[in-house]
């Protein structure tokens, strides 16, 4: 049975994940334990166990005697964050392909490319964002391994804000051409090993994408 503490904690960690992941406490700003606790109206306790969790996720870092601060990403980071998504999403794509999905089972993915499609075609980025979101999440669920879904979420929730950042730097058209409906089909014949290479192909040109667009704007840290 779950304790009234560890509610608290969960919901300390929730919301302070959400600050994170929105910008609204954006990467380097220091915070200061005091100002947790007064903030979300609750114990020491539960912001300790939260910004514990938090720091495990690579989202804060609590520096002893100096407060917590929210983490950057060096372009080194997102190299090494972007081979570990990669690879377990290539996994994931592999392990559907040969898993005998149903045709309703691929469907939500057909409805990402769709609605991928026509963001692309009105040049609106938050939507194409959260198509390609959309279908990554399934992707993955489709995988069936949920502690692989868990690591690639975890990768994904450090460089969010970096596909953030260089969707608003450059054009929506200037990003790598989408290869999710090639996947897609892969999956649909049941070709696993075109699966994943397309995965793999089209996250390695977004990751020159973004550190081109980066250096470009000699952004060395996000």
């Amino acid at each position: 049975m779950t304790t009234l503490r560890e509610k608290s904690t969960d919901s300390v960690y929730q919301q302070l994940r959400a600050k994170i992941l929105s910008n609204e406490f954006r990467p380097g700003m220091q915070l200061l334990e005091r100002d947790l606790v007064s903030l979300f109206g609750v114990s020491r306790t539960p912001v300790r166990e939260a910004l514990v969790r938090l720091q495990k996720e690579n989202l804060l870092q609590i520096i002893p005697r100096h407060g917590i601060r929210v983490r950057q990403v060096s372009l080194t980071d997102i190299e090494e964050i972007c081979q570990v998504q990669t690879s377990l999403e290539a996994t994931a794509a592999g392990i559907a392909a040969t898993a005998g999905l149903r045709v309703k089972d691929l469907a939500p993915l057909d409805q990402a490319c769709n609605a991928m499609d026509r963001a692309l075609a009105k040049n609106d980025a938050p939507a194409w964002a959260l198509g390609d979101e959309a279908f990554h999440a399934h992707l993955l669920k489709l995988g069936g391994n949920p502690r692989l879904a868990q690591i690639v979420n975890e990768c994904w929730d450090q460089i969010r804000r970096v596909r953030d950042l260089t969707l608003r730097l450059a054009a929506l058209t200037e990003m790598p051409a989408p290869q999710h409906r090639a996947v897609l089909e892969a999956i649909r014949a049941a070709d696993g090993p075109t699966a994943e290479r397309l995965c793999r192909e089209y996250r390695a040109r977004c990751l020159q994408f973004q550190i081109d667009t980066l250096e470009r704007f000699r952004i060395l840290e996000v």
